[in-house]
């Protein structure tokens, strides 16, 4: 029986992303919290092939070879030697551009299936590989809570006791570019990070439901995509009055993620719906489902 791979590749969002350096190559070094979600998730299934293909249903702009699938099946080929020869087919179902973390989440879902199926690489060789695929491919390999800085590929485990209040993520129905988010940044934001904001959130987690999230839900691209786009502004007031205790930026944007107190997300998913359903393109996630 031939063998065949599926897994299940989550994305992210940043409860705080705090920008600490601009680099004499243009990139930026960071101090941010990653935090997995499982849904919405895209969905990967591997099979042999002639070649490596990729396909894309519903999307077939996707599957070209600039897709990080493709590149980081590729890559594992390339580093196990083992022939490239698979068919894969990719549910999308996690927004592009939306900061989320789908490609990466989908590179690193790529070379968790193959090296399951040829055991070839060790850990730390499989956590290489992805870091030349992306900054933040490392993190989406264990799917655990981390603080990551340099570009975001420098991960350390976050041990946060207790638990995050009922989340709900928005994605407004456009994209934006990574690059433009940071190329607009207010250069004066760039600097430091607070001393002991690791300690604060520890501090958040183990009493979620009077925690200054507001305030540690830092996104320092976040003040550009405000200004350039008024429809995220609106959506932010719709889930602040619902009782939202923060509302944020993830990652480079468009997504918007907000916390809530027990049992107050749905209510703020039908709100947004009454609001701003006519909107093309919009997609509510709450309670690991889509409204």
């Amino acid at each position: 029986m031939s063998w065949r791979e599926r897994i299940v590749c989550g994305g992210k969002i940043n409860l705080r992303l705090k920008v600490t350096a601009r680099r004499p190559d243009g990139m930026h070094e960071l101090s941010t919290l990653f935090c997995p979600v499982d849904f919405p998730a895209d969905v990967l299934e591997i099979v042999p092939g002639a070649a490596l293909t990729l396909e894309v249903p519903g999307h077939p702009e996707l599957a070209g070879p600039d897709n990080l699938v493709v590149k980081a099946a590729a890559a594992y080929a390339a580093a196990a030697g083992v022939p490239a020869r698979w068919r894969i087919t990719l549910d999308k179902q996690l927004p592009v551009a939306a900061g989320l973390g789908g490609g990466s989440s989908d590179a690193a879902g790529v070379l968790t299936a193959l090296n399951r199926r040829f055991a070839a690489l060790t850990e730390t060789e499989l956590a290489l590989l992805a870091r030349e695929l992306g900054a933040d491919v490392p993190f989406f390999l264990s799917r655990r809570m981390a603080w990551a800085t340099g570009v975001g590929e420098v991960l350390e485990e976050a041990d946060l006791p207790g638990r995050l209040p009922e989340l709900l993520i928005v994605f407004p129905g456009f994209p934006v570019s990574a690059r433009w988010a940071y190329t607009h940044m207010a250069p004066e934001l760039v600097g430091a990070e607070e001393a002991a904001v690791r300690e604060r959130f520890a501090a958040a987690f183990a009493a979620p439901e009077c925690a200054p999230w507001a305030e540690l839900c830092r996104n320092d691209l976040a003040p550009a995509l405000w200004r350039k786009f008024p429809l995220l502004r609106l959506l932010r007031e719709t889930m602040r009055s619902s009782g939202a205790l923060a509302v944020q930026v993830s990652g480079s944007g468009s997504s918007l993620f907000a916390l809530f107190p027990s049992g107050r997300s749905a209510a703020a998913a039908e709100q947004l719906k009454r609001d701003h359903g006519n909107l093309r393109g919009l997609r509510i996630f709450t309670g690991g489902g889509e409204w």
